[in-house]
């Protein structure tokens, strides 16, 4: 893997996701070598955070106000992770909620009675993981997957890309 290269790939098996994978209707994971710099995985997904281009926060903001209306919640901004200094699990980053932290790892999640979402950003000495598993509860979670799941395996690399050449 060449610098700035993002590899579409299944979770690495170092993935702190890797448990998870059983019984997943969607999995997704792509990785990118870069230089680490001593940057942690929580800057790694406040960095991820801050390179959602505009206009898919527009489709964030529809999404969330045709959610509203079927009585589902409003997840807010992707790029809207809080600068807090020492997060602990439980709390809010974005439209996730921290389930662990550590220097290499981050685990975040969102979970409803429709699907349970996980992300985690990974260091690998100088490989960055993104992994993402998804598990539905019901119809509706599958439905709603349809759309999200082609949108994901785009942008999530896309921005990994970005996220890498910013870093180099």
């Amino acid at each position: 893997m060449s610098p700035s290269q993002v590899v579409t790939a299944p979770p690495s098996v170092g993935s702190v996701l890797r448990a998870q994978l059983p019984g997943a209707g969607f999995v997704h994971a792509c990785q990118a070598r870069t230089r680490r710099d001593g940057r942690s995985a929580l800057q790694a997904y406040r960095d991820m955070a801050a390179t959602i281009p505009g206009w898919f926060d527009g489709l964030m903001a529809l999404r969330n106000r045709g959610m509203r209306l079927l009585g589902m919640k409003d997840l807010g901004s992707l790029r809207a992770v809080q600068d807090t200094v020492a997060p602990r699990p439980g709390q809010r980053l974005g439209i996730f909620t921290l389930q662990s932290l550590d220097e290499d790892a981050i685990v975040l999640e969102d979970n409803d009675r429709h699907l349970r979402v996980q992300l985690a950003l990974q260091w690998q000495g100088d490989v960055l993981e993104v992994a993402t598993v998804v598990h539905t509860h019901n119809a509706f979670g599958r439905i709603y997957m349809l759309p999200v799941a082609p949108v994901h395996r785009w942008i999530v690399p896309h921005l990994l890309r970005r996220q890498v050449q910013a870093y180099d």
